[in-house]
């Protein structure tokens, strides 16, 4: 008699071990489960991450480009001006002498200068964009 109530006190031990061995392995598996769903949100963050960077390096560069093609102007309009001053004749208005030198070469030049880092600044089409489009057309 003792025997069979050591025995069935190993069986119940046992079957306690196996109620337990199974919820462990549930909780296990749903651990592996929340790894994989955290490993696949950390690879989309990083995802997120990677495309927010290069989003902002781009606004950098165009913030960048403008800017410089904003100097630029400023500083075609600073030489307009010299080259102006430099052609006035005695008598003749700033005004007068401006276009004088808008007519000359260099002052044509300048335009053209003026007129890129304008429509850099704006975003628009450059000479050389057309350029190249052309260029990709043949």
């Amino acid at each position: 008699m003792a025997e069979l109530i050591r025995l069935e006190g190993k069986r119940m031990e046992l079957e306690d071990a196996l109620g337990r061995l199974a919820r462990d392995e549930a909780e296990a598996q749903e651990v592996l489960e929340l790894a994989s769903h955290v490993q696949r949100l950390e690879q989309e963050v990083e995802s997120a991450r990677a495309a927010a960077q290069m989003e902002k390096k781009d606004e950098d560069m165009n913030d960048t480009v403008t800017k410089r093609a904003i100097r630029n102007m400023a500083s075609v309009d600073a030489q307009l001006d010299a080259l102006a001053k430099s052609m006035q004749a005695d008598g003749e208005t700033f005004e007068q002498a401006y276009c004088k030198a808008l007519d000359t070469d260099i002052g044509r030049s300048m335009i053209r200068t003026r007129e890129e880092a304008h429509t850099l600044a704006t975003g628009g089409s450059t000479e050389a964009d057309v350029a190249a489009a052309r260029a990709d057309l043949t």
